[in-house]
């Protein structure tokens, strides 16, 4: 009796046995599948031939530096083509004025006269005309008008092309290569209605005209020939180009500088110049 007792009572024990060895497997398993989850997998085929991120990073890399690589528009490159035929735009429109007017066939010096601006104008070994200096002038009171149709007294500027005969002054010569001739207390700009008008004239007895020495603008001068062939006594004489006035730069007829820039135009000068008076650049042609 004590047997089966003792049976019966060890009989839980081995059942709870038998539960934990039943059991034990189904705790153990995980381990592996835990180490496949942490540790870190072997490459698979697929993996090897997939794209690598490197390749895929370049692709944007092409496409950004396509624009770059994409040549320019034939519009973009026609300013280049055509930019030989601009050139002669750069210069100086009057440069291109004075080198087609039929003067710079006569002459290899041109004092111009535009819209009270002076600039004196020599031409090059290569033929090409070079502006040597500019400066502001004045005009006759009343402005220009034509050479032919100007009348003695009006207080105009005759229009036109004419040559550059004589310097002169009260002052001494300053060094032009110009013929040159020094004003005395006997020199006349003839008016007289005989061969004489419009020329120099020394005399002992009063002359009608201009006493050269009781002008001060006269220190330093050049003689500008209008009204010397096909004289017209009407449309007057004595034409220069001089200093100006203390306190305007109005005249009668003639052009007129400050005395420093006079100074300089004449120490440029030689026999033969040519002056050109116009009223703008587009009459240059003209003459």
């Amino acid at each position: 009796m004590k047997t089966r007792c003792a049976v019966f009572a060890l009989f839980p024990a081995f059942l709870l046995c038998l539960g934990l060895m039943a059991c034990a497997p189904e705790q153990a398993a995980p381990a592996p599948e835990a180490q496949a989850v942490f540790a870190p997998a072997e490459p698979t085929a697929e993996a090897v031939s997939a794209p690598s991120p490197a390749t895929v990073t370049e692709a944007p890399a092409r496409e950004t530096e396509a624009p770059g690589e994409t040549a320019p528009p034939p519009e973009t490159e026609a300013p280049a083509e055509t930019a030989p035929v601009e050139a002669p735009d750069d210069r100086d429109p009057l440069q291109a004025a004075i080198e087609a007017c039929a003067t710079a066939e006569k002459t290899e010096q041109i004092v111009l006269a535009v819209n009270r601006e002076l600039s004196f104008w020599e031409k090059a070994e290569d033929g090409s005309w070079q502006k040597r200096m500019e400066a502001a002038c004045g005009y006759g009171k009343n402005g220009l008008v034509l050479g032919e149709e100007r009348i003695m007294g009006s207080k105009t500027t005759p229009i036109g092309a004419f040559p550059l005969t004589l310097a002169f002054g009260t002052g001494e010569n300053p060094g032009t290569d110009m013929t040159w001739r020094q004003i005395t207390e006997a020199s006349y700009w003839s008016e007289a209605e005989d061969e004489s008008f419009n020329t120099w004239v020394e005399s002992e007895a009063p002359v009608p005209g201009e006493h050269l020495i009781d002008y001060y603008q006269y220190k330093y001068a050049v003689n500008i020939g209008f009204n010397l062939e096909d004289i017209v006594y009407s449309r007057g004489s004595a034409i220069f180009l001089h200093c100006k006035s203390a306190d305007h730069w109005d005249t009668a007829g003639c052009v007129s500088l400050e005395e420093e820039d006079m100074l300089n135009l004449l120490r440029m000068l030689r026999d033969g110049a040519y002056m050109i008076i116009v009223p703008d650049a587009e009459s240059i042609g003209d003459y």
